[in-house]
């Protein structure tokens, strides 16, 4: 008896569709289509970039699945501080063909990067993680320099990027709006320098202190 192999990426929709918790806002086929287009929309920026790659605060998987997916050379971790999130990227990792090379971490990005993390990655994504200021604290420590960080984002202030990345140790190299969308951008910084000691700061302050405020 012959045995069809299904795709890799409709097993994973698959998997987000039949998850117990609701993992995306709706599972409807053509909702998860614009999900897979989104993250894979990412895949021209990428082209002369190593990895491994990080996807912090995966959550359902996105960008990170896609990707990994697409790029078969490269390695990865999917982030994510809840275990049941956790549980179900497990399941993907594993039902995809991705165990040989992508683990799943629950932990917090400011978690990771005060160990093994830190410094590791050539990528790291991230969709709708945080205002991209504070996204750039959590994910620009857990690349190594010359890396590259691209945030998933809606409107961006380019002035607090600006002022952001410095701070940790990254330069912003590009702002490029989603084609279709009045305010989504994906933002591209690179990491030129090491990021100082004390970054990320501890767990949730990013997020309440933010290092730059929006000056609206």
């Amino acid at each position: 008896m012959f045995h069809v192999k299904q795709d890799p990426l409709a097993v994973f929709l698959n998997l987000v569709a039949a998850a117990p918790q609701r993992l995306v806002a709706s599972t409807e086929p053509e909702a998860l289509a614009a999900h897979v287009e989104d993250a894979l929309g990412t895949l021209p920026l990428l082209v002369d970039e190593t990895g491994p790659l990080v996807d912090v605060g995966t959550g359902a998987g996105f960008p990170g699945v896609p990707l990994l997916l697409a790029r078969p050379d490269l390695a990865g971790t999917l982030l994510d501080s809840r275990a049941k999130r956790c549980q179900h990227l497990q399941q993907v990792v594993d039902a995809t063909g991705l165990a040989e090379r992508v683990r799943v971490r629950n932990l917090r990005a400011e978690e990771h990067a005060a160990a093994e993390g830190r410094d590791h990655y050539g990528i790291a994504v991230a969709r709708a993680l945080a205002p991209p200021p504070v996204a750039i604290e959590l994910c620009l420590p857990l690349l190594r320099t010359g890396g590259v960080c691209i945030l998933h984002a809606g409107a961006v202030e380019r002035s607090a990027v600006e002022q952001a990345a410095a701070a940790l140790g990254g330069t912003l190299e590009l702002i490029d709006p989603v084609p279709g969308f009045e305010a989504r951008n994906r933002v591209v910084v690179r990491k030129t320098s090491p990021t100082p000691a004390g970054f990320p700061r501890r767990i949730g302050l990013a997020a309440k202190e933010p290092l730059v405020r929006s000056q609206d």
